[in-house]
């Protein structure tokens, strides 16, 4: 009887111990940091966002290297191909392409999707992303610019 009148008052204590009491909660105030966004920020995040695009529906056969697949896939990175007509890259992207293509002297018979599906937004970011590298990249091609070939 003593070992259930201890059980039962070891309980209650248990049971209250928490109540009434409230927990205090620190309120952290974020301070806005106010730094201006240079023309480098938003290349770096246009870079970003069409690298993420490359990686989810160009990396496959272009490859992460963008060098793509001997004869069967061109490569995307340093070719005067990419570097050259924004036009024509906004075109195959929208289209997609059957036709023999020549990149740097070798020729390509392969077949390019059709990417119609995606953004103006991220057919521009990923073209960007694959003429970084090029004479081009100071070309910036714009949402417009693929809204128009639509």
């Amino acid at each position: 009887m003593k070992f259930l009148v201890v059980g039962v008052c070891i309980l209650f204590v248990l049971m209250f111990s928490g109540c009434g009491q409230k927990k205090e909660e620190k309120k952290v105030e974020a301070k806005a940091w106010s730094s201006p966004v240079s023309s480098m920020d938003k290349r770096n995040d246009r870079f970003d966002a069409g690298k993420l695009v490359y990686d989810r529906n160009c990396k496959v056969c272009h490859q992460a290297n963008r060098m793509g697949v001997p004869k069967i896939y061109p490569p995307l990175k340093n070719t005067k191909r990419v570097g050259g007509n924004k036009d024509y890259l906004i075109d195959v992207l929208l289209n997609g392409s059957n036709e023999e293509i020549i990149v740097e002297g070798v020729k390509y018979k392969g077949v390019m999707a059709s990417y119609r599906g995606l953004s103006d937004r991220e057919i521009a970011g990923v073209i960007n992303y694959i003429r970084s590298d090029s004479e081009a990249a100071s070309e910036v091609v714009s949402e417009d610019d693929v809204r128009k070939r639509r």
